[in-house]
């Protein structure tokens, strides 16, 4: 029996292996399910991979045979496209992957923009542990607009506000229902104006059970975007937890500040993240704990958006815990890998090391705040 989500049991977060294991170990997995999708947002970090329709996939057998090698896979995360969009790929790609889950008592998430009729979530949702999606919409325009933005024929109007609405809809009957929703924000110029709506549109509307906010890196299909500054990042979040319901769990994630920074404005939001009632801030799990995996190729990489690493290697090739072994005796992942035990911080991700600290090196940090802990 798996113990429900909360503050004090959060699957996904990559320091639980630190505190079992010693190190960092493979337990986590996400799987790209489809690159369809009934939406073509300017912000989507996978909007390059997105196609009419999907090719053949590999045979599940191969999938299921590779994640047995896995002894211990904890969660699996089910990404896209939307996942939900195709009932062919719920049939026969979605729903054996959840039963598998099943079997070995894996956490499971779904990654969803929730707009697809609400059966197609009822008949799936007792093997879902957290039902993931975006809420980045201050307003009703900004989601038939922006969500929209990269498709070329475009629905009529009333067509995507009813996707909107749908969400809303959605997230509220499931919730009802008993599924844990989780929402993300993503902090950008656009989302920072309307944080107060957003958040009550979470809390009040859809019925989540969590908020969470990570502040946007602009990366391959949304490589145009512009993206906020520390500074800015940091105002948000005071921003976010001043008006918060604090009956709610905030996560806040992929954060561009960490302990070791000396600056006090960090400083002050990191004391503050670490004291206020029902907020955690989760390390990143990508290179990690996890590994994505391509249903339609068998190919493993790092994380479903941004080309860092590009791919690592396939289920075919070699085991995924070898795959994962020898990304951490990378170059690359010895840069980012450092670790604090005082402040169970294991770092930066490969985003934010890459747009903010290029020229930091952490195992200096890490010696510095080993000094300054003992």
């Amino acid at each position: 029996m798996k113990e429900p989500l909360s503050i004090h049991n959060d699957p996904w977060e990559c320091y639980n292996n630190i505190d079992q294991f010693g190190q960092h170990t493979l337990t986590n997995i996400e799987i790209t399910t489809t690159h369809m999708c009934n939406m073509r947002c300017a912000h989507c970090a996978v909007g390059h991979t997105l196609t009419p329709i999907d090719p053949e996939t590999i045979n599940l057998s191969d999938l299921f045979a590779a994640l047995d090698r896995v002894e211990h896979l904890n969660t699996l995360s089910i990404t896209g496209g939307e996942p939900m969009f195709s009932k062919k790929s719920i049939k026969e790609v979605v729903t054996p992957i959840l039963k598998y889950c099943e079997e070995r008592n894996i956490y499971t998430q779904m990654n969803s923009n929730l707009t697809v009729p609400l059966n197609r979530y009822e008949a799936i949702g007792e093997y879902i542990d957290c039902m993931h999606i975006s809420h980045n919409w201050g307003t009703l325009e900004e989601f038939t607009t922006v969500g929209f933005e990269r498709m070329g024929r475009q629905p009529k109007e009333d067509a995507k506000a009813r996707l909107f609405y749908t969400m809303i809809e959605n997230s509220r009957a499931l919730s009802e229902q008993g599924m844990f929703i989780s929402a993300e924000t993503m902090l950008n110029q656009s989302t920072i104006p309307h944080l107060e709506h957003i958040h009550q549109e979470v809390v009040k509307d859809m019925l989540c059970s969590r908020h969470e906010i990570h502040p946007m890196y602009p990366v391959d299909f949304a490589s145009a975007l512009t993206g906020i500054n520390i500074e800015q990042s940091i105002a948000a979040m005071h921003k976010i937890l001043d008006i918060r319901d604090e009956d709610i769990w905030m996560l806040f994630g992929t954060l561009p500040i960490l302990p070791c920074n000396q600056d006090e404005s960090s400083k002050r939001l990191l004391e503050r993240l670490r004291t206020a009632p029902n907020v955690t801030v989760r390390n990143d799990p990508d290179g990690r704990n996890r590994l994505n995996i391509n249903v339609f190729t068998g190919e493993v990489i790092i994380t479903d958006f941004g080309d860092h690493e590009g791919t690592l290697n396939t289920i075919y090739n070699q085991s995924l815990n070898d795959t994962f072994n020898d990304w951490i005796k990378s170059d690359k992942a010895r840069a980012l890998n450092c670790h604090c035990p005082a402040v169970k911080c294991v770092g930066p991700n490969i985003l934010v090391k890459d747009m903010y600290y290029q020229d930091v090196d952490f195992k200096k940090r890490e010696q510095m705040m080993h000094t300054l802990n003992t």
